[in-house]
């Protein structure tokens, strides 16, 4: 499926703000369609040979990540076209991987054998993927799964996205809209999710400093990404990577008669 611009602002955003407003609303408000099946919770005991394993510096993110809540996103399902939508949240603390430079690649434990991932976002991963995988099969029949997510989210989408294609939904090409995603793999890995995952469309703000790190060559961007322009402020790098800034850059791209329908959720 190419890059659709009304499909990101209608399905793919509200599931991304979905993500983080479930951390203190049960019931979030998700795309037209789409019932919670429940909420993505870390489980620290599935995480705890991977973080034993790293170095404490590499356990930033993680800690920060788990410090703001247990809770990364969710799963929906929507039984009138047999469709799961998976949504990551991100964190607040941005700083933890633009500073980053030297962030360690190890191998992908979710599938053996898939190449390099960056240390930090996988331990974020290690502490979830049990329980994505948990609802996710509470989807049964699916025929379709949408995977998104927001700044680290949208590495847990990359990471969640490729172990949903090769293990949780055989024969299910996962469709993928990430919005200021970093980096999340080495070209070795980055290689063997385009073979399995042909379309991903990454969406980046212009002056987002955060799909620009880690830095290549260690670190290679999947997929196909889309920019848009939303805003910025100088010497304000939080602003262009804020996601209310995505809906404004997506809604630029639609035509004039289409902008006065797409609007954020609960807004008028």
């Amino acid at each position: 499926m190419a890059f659709d611009a009304k499909f990101a602002i209608d399905v793919m955003y509200p599931a991304a703000t979905a993500a983080y407003t479930i951390m203190t609303a049960p019931a979030p408000a998700l795309p037209v369609g789409f019932q919670l099946k429940g909420a993505i919770e870390a489980r620290p005991q599935d995480a705890q040979a991977a973080m034993t394993a790293a170095d404490p510096k590499q356990q930033r993110i993680a800690n920060s990540a788990l410090q703001e809540s247990n809770i990364f996103g969710l799963v929906a399902w929507n039984a009138s076209n047999r469709t799961a939508l998976v949504a990551f949240r991100g964190t607040q603390t941005i700083w933890d991987w633009i500073d980053d430079i030297d962030a360690v690649p190890v191998p992908y434990l979710a599938v053996a054998g898939s190449g390099l991932v960056h240390m930090g976002f996988q331990l974020v991963y290690e502490h979830i993927r049990g329980s994505m995988a948990q609802l996710l099969a509470g989807c049964a029949g699916a025929q379709n799964v949408l995977v998104t997510g927001h700044s680290l989210g949208g590495a847990l989408a990359i990471l969640g996205g490729f172990q949903i294609a090769r293990s949780l939904t055989p024969g299910i090409v996962p469709l993928l809209y990430t919005f200021a995603g970093p980096r999340t793999g080495a070209p070795d890995f980055a290689g063997k999710f385009n073979a399995a995952i042909p379309v991903t469309n990454r969406i980046v703000n212009f002056m987002d400093v955060v799909p620009q790190v880690p830095l290549p060559p260690a670190y290679e961007h999947v997929g196909q990404e889309t920019e848009v322009h939303g805003g910025f402020k100088p010497l304000d790098i939080a602003y262009a990577h804020d996601l209310t800034t995505y809906l404004t850059g997506l809604q630029k791209l639609l035509p004039v008669s289409l902008t006065q329908t797409a609007k954020a959720p609960g807004t008028k």
